[in-house]
């Protein structure tokens, strides 16, 4: 396993490594220099704007080669330095630090929310096949798949939010993080992410615990007299949670590539997503590779993460 584990590791860091260098490259052959961005944003007026950008491109680098942008770039990548941001003028990393809880409290809930919901959903549908509340399962579930997120959120702010009052229709990021006043504002965007999710998961679940329900182990432990609740929970769900495990944790990345971004934008959530697509229209070189590299290293290690899991949750698998 520690071999695996390490060979894993050095893929992974190639991998990446390339995203890194695609993403890098393919940012600095737009047309645009993020010196314009960078002197509307300062409201800078000079006499000459061509003088001034090419100063601020030659104090940030930007007017090097690109093969020379690339080798200081990562030079001061590995050395803990991720660039400066010019749309917020400040350290990268700093601006990381300041947004990144705001995209984990989200992803996190609205994980535990989809996981836990969809898993039990899923089972209770398994077990009562063909009945009303198996039609009714099914049915929100392909509601639910179908449904967009962003629209989903937009109907939820103008229901709840304009209509009702019971929310905010933007997140308020004065509140402290670990608060019950925080995790109200985050309902919204958590049902929103959620939802579409929590259904996939009731659909996966459904067809794994169905296909264990009709293993020869499922009747041998009934033949031992064991309770149904035994013969559920210690044996056709823990067996059908490898398919589960494997959609569930693919689907995290998922989540903070996709939905996330979408949700946070909708909502006003100051998280990695939201920084990310704004110095997309800042041409904010530094923020986009940074914020890529970040979603690209999570999503390798849920990867890895999963193949570990499976392991335990099957002790039949050996990796070599």
């Amino acid at each position: 396993m520690r071999d695996y584990i390490l060979k894993r590791l050095f893929y992974s860091a190639i991998i990446a490594w390339g995203v890194f260098t695609v993403t890098f490259f393919l940012l600095r052959l737009g047309p645009t220099s993020p010196a314009d961005k960078y002197l509307a944003n300062i409201s800078a007026r000079a006499s000459n704007v061509a003088e001034v950008v090419a100063a601020i491109e030659a104090r940030y680098g930007v007017d090097q080669p690109l093969w020379k942008q690339y080798v200081d770039y990562v030079s001061n990548l590995v050395r803990g330095n991720w660039g400066w941001s010019l749309s917020t003028s400040m350290p990268v990393m700093e601006l990381i630090k300041r947004h990144w809880i705001y995209s984990f409290q989200l992803v996190f809930l609205s994980f535990i929310f989809a996981a836990t919901l969809g898993m039990l959903i899923g089972l209770y549908s398994a077990v009562k096949q063909y009945t009303k509340l198996d039609y009714i399962a099914t049915f929100f579930s392909f509601v639910g798949i179908s449904i967009p997120n962003f629209w989903l959120g937009i109907m939820l702010i103008l229901i709840f939010g304009v209509q009702l009052g019971w929310f905010k229709t933007y997140y308020d990021t004065s509140l402290p993080i670990v608060s019950l006043a925080n995790l109200k504002a985050l309902i919204l965007p958590v049902i929103t992410l959620g939802t579409g999710i929590t259904a996939g998961y009731t659909r996966y679940t459904r067809s794994s615990v169905l296909d264990n329900l009709r293993k020869e182990f499922v009747l041998t432990a009934r033949a031992k007299g064991l309770k149904e609740r035994q013969v559920l929970i210690k044996h056709v769900f823990r067996n059908a949670l490898l398919p589960i495990v494997t959609i569930i944790m693919f689907d995290l990345g998922a989540i903070v590539f996709g939905g996330a971004y979408l949700t946070e934008i909708i909502f006003g959530i100051p998280g990695l997503g939201r920084i990310s697509f704004n110095a997309i229209f800042a041409d904010d070189y530094a923020v986009v590779v940074a914020v890529t590299l970040i979603g690209t290293i999570l999503v390798l290690m849920t990867n890895l993460v999963t193949d570990v899991l499976y392991t335990v949750l099957d002790p039949r698998i050996k990796y070599t």
